[in-house]
């Protein structure tokens, strides 16, 4: 994910990298050579070396606060690669800390610079489909053992992780702010010590306007079919989004008398949509439709995901 942005941002042809840092320095020196940059450390703070005016962050959620909070006292832009943070009070914390200073931060979420979700959002706003009922939706993914993902410190759940992602995110910003969370969760499959606790998670969000969803979202996917889906049921029609895990999408408009089908998959690509707007954003007015006022309750539905399952008790927000 950290190529897949980067090439976002250079394809803008507004940005150079400047420099780049891992863990392992081969790493960085590998995507460095990729990106056409020499700049390579094995630690972040030398950054500031190249010059930086921003910093995209791609690293496992449990060491993205500390990396943030670093960026904004040296005076420096940030694009995250996934949630804004790991907790509602550090994601306000941070947003307040950008503020003070001036600065942006814009989080990963791409969903809401995607195609077919701005097709959707915008057909719902019309009234294409009536008054929105119930939505409905599947997310799963195959999570390599292993990998930071799968590892409840490292990853800090997959509540935040994958759920936020596909899709509480780009439904709060078609819905509203969701009231109520009840939600269920197991772990079959990846049992190891540690393991992410919710593996496979069905969550209740009851939002504005008596709207009901039911989300389902998970590590377990043993086939190869797709399995990301958003069904929404209207009054007057319906919409059937599949928004892809890195393309533009597809979505069928349900109406009385037929359906429609939206094929996206021409549309501009929404990293590079995303890129566009951080980066105008730096100069001048804020095009992010990610800041951390609006993403800070991305987390806290995650904790009330995490609370439910935990308590077997519906989560007010």
């Amino acid at each position: 994910m950290a190529r897949r942005r980067a090439l976002a941002l250079l394809h803008t042809k507004k940005a150079v990298v400047c420099g780049v840092a891992s863990r392992h320095l081969a790493t960085a020196r590998a995507l460095g050579e990729e990106l056409g940059c020499r700049a390579c450390f094995a630690d972040f703070h030398r950054l500031p070396e190249t010059g930086p005016e921003a910093v995209l962050v791609e690293v496992p959620n449990a060491a993205q606060d500390e990396i943030v909070r670093w960026a904004l006292s040296q005076g420096l832009h940030v694009l995250l690669g996934g949630p804004l943070s790991v907790s509602a009070r550090a994601g306000t914390t941070i947003g307040h800390g950008a503020r003070s200073r001036g600065l942006v931060v814009e989080a990963g979420y791409e969903a809401r610079y995607k195609a077919a979700w701005e097709e959707t959002r915008q057909r719902i706003a019309d009234g294409q489909v009536g008054r929105v009922v119930a939505v409905r939706t599947v997310a799963l993914w195959d999570c390599r053992p292993g990998s930071w993902y799968s590892f409840q410190r490292e990853s800090a759940g997959m509540p935040l992780a994958h759920m936020t992602y596909a899709f509480v995110n780009p439904l709060r910003w078609i819905l509203g702010e969701p009231t109520h969370v009840s939600a269920f969760a197991s772990r079959l499959k990846n049992t190891a010590e540690g393991a992410v606790t919710e593996e496979t998670c069905v969550a209740n969000l009851l939002f504005p306007g008596s709207v009901l969803c039911s989300m389902t979202a998970g590590f377990v996917k043993p086939f190869a079919d797709e399995s990301w889906g958003v069904w929404v049921l209207g009054t007057e029609g319906g919409i059937e989004l599949y928004p892809s895990e890195m393309g533009n999408g597809r979505l069928a408009v349900h109406h009385r008398h037929g359906v429609e089908a939206v094929d996206c998959s021409a549309y501009r690509d929404a990293f590079v949509v995303q890129a566009e707007a951080f980066l105008a954003s730096l100069g001048g007015q804020n095009q992010c439709r990610n800041r951390p006022e609006e993403t800070v309750g991305d987390l806290r539905v995650a904790e009330a995901v995490a609370e439910s399952v935990r308590s077997m008790r519906t989560v007010f927000l």
